[in-house]
């Protein structure tokens, strides 16, 4: 009778260290494919701002017109008035001398890129790109915001 009691108590320890390993093993597998996931975002959504950019640079309006969420397509109607408007707004977008990316946040289907930009006039700027995620996978610019940054270049 001892002998039941202890290879009972046996299998339950067993079975307890299983759950905590199973449990272990599947929140780091989770937390893998998370920071994988969070690391394809960064890569996508920093690979479709930086082709508007380019696009910008090539004066190529329907081009940077087609990185812009359905939204925002909507509010400008056509890449001419969307190209007018970013020149007269956002030139250290349409033209930035140097641009580099400093901090990226997602929750899967919102993305955040802060950037430092600098422009023709080599003044320092504060950008912001929120992206969505359409429902076919890709990302889509839904805003810019600018700042002229605090500090002055060196």
């Amino acid at each position: 009778m001892q002998f039941d009691k202890e290879n009972s108590f046996r299998q339950r320890i067993w079975k307890i260290w299983l759950i905590i390993f199973a449990s272990v093993l599947t929140a780091a597998f989770t937390t893998s494919l998370t920071h994988a996931s969070e690391a394809d975002d960064k890569k996508e959504t920093r690979a479709v701002i930086e082709a508007q950019l380019e696009a910008f640079k090539q004066g190529d309006g329907p081009k940077a017109f087609s990185y812009a969420t359905p939204n925002i397509q909507t509010m400008f109607g056509d890449a001419d008035t969307f190209m007018q408007m970013v020149r007269d707004g956002y030139d250290v977008v349409y033209r930035p001398a140097s641009v580099r990316f400093v901090k990226f946040e997602t929750d899967g289907m919102n993305a955040l890129h802060a950037v430092q930009m600098i422009d023709r006039q080599k003044t320092l700027w504060n950008v912001y790109y929120v992206l969505q995620k359409r429902p076919d996978g890709s990302w889509r610019i839904s805003s810019c915001e600018t700042e002229k940054a605090e500090t002055d270049l060196i």
